[in-house]
């Protein structure tokens, strides 16, 4: 079983042609648009301290806040890079970047319409819904694979995340570890 300490800033905002609504580059929370009301629309992320096994059950690699409030944005679509880094007890730090794409809804139609989705880009060739990259722990190399989204809200594990209009929206980030298959 080894420790590894996860961290992350939002870096690398790509897609609208006009990245001045975007704040927080760099940090842990980045937010976006003008608010319609008193908030505006941003993510988070918490990482933590993890005891993990190689080969082993998932693990949440941090939690990702999704704040999702009605804003004015000339855009739908972007993505952003979040920077983990991981530090093994007793071992390497690693840098990982996950790229998270993002829908902003129009918040029109019905309720269920509204939600903004967010995925993982997928980092791997073989298995295009879940991101892989590498760490090493206890001079074994290993994959970090994306298993999903653990909703708070609905308590289910999904490969994307729909985060519902005018609140707050938690998910865990579900990852295992996995003995480095070869050549990609």
């Amino acid at each position: 079983m080894a420790e590894i300490h996860i961290s992350g800033i939002w870096t690398n905002v790509q897609g609208p042609a006009d990245l001045s609504s975007f704040r927080g580059v760099g940090t842990k929370k980045i937010t976006w648009g003008t608010p319609v009301d008193s908030e505006t629309s941003s993510y988070e992320f918490e990482g933590g301290t993890n005891n993990m096994d190689i080969d082993g059950d998932a693990f949440v690699l941090g939690t990702f806040t999704h704040h999702n409030y009605r804003i004015y944005a000339p855009f739908e679509r972007f993505s952003v890079d979040l920077q983990i880094t991981a530090t093994v007890k007793n071992g390497p730090t690693r840098n990982i970047i996950v790229t998270f794409d993002h829908y902003e809804s129009p918040n029109r139609g019905p309720v269920a319409a509204q939600a903004d989705v967010v995925t993982l880009r997928p980092l791997s060739v073989e298995d295009a819904s879940r991101a892989i990259q590498a760490v090493k722990i206890e001079s074994i190399e290993c994959d970090m694979i994306f298993e999903g989204f653990y909703s708070h809200d609905t308590g289910e594990l999904n490969s994307t995340y729909r985060s519902p209009e005018d609140k707050s929206n938690l998910a865990d980030i579900h990852v295992r570890l996995a003995r480095y298959g070869g050549e990609r």
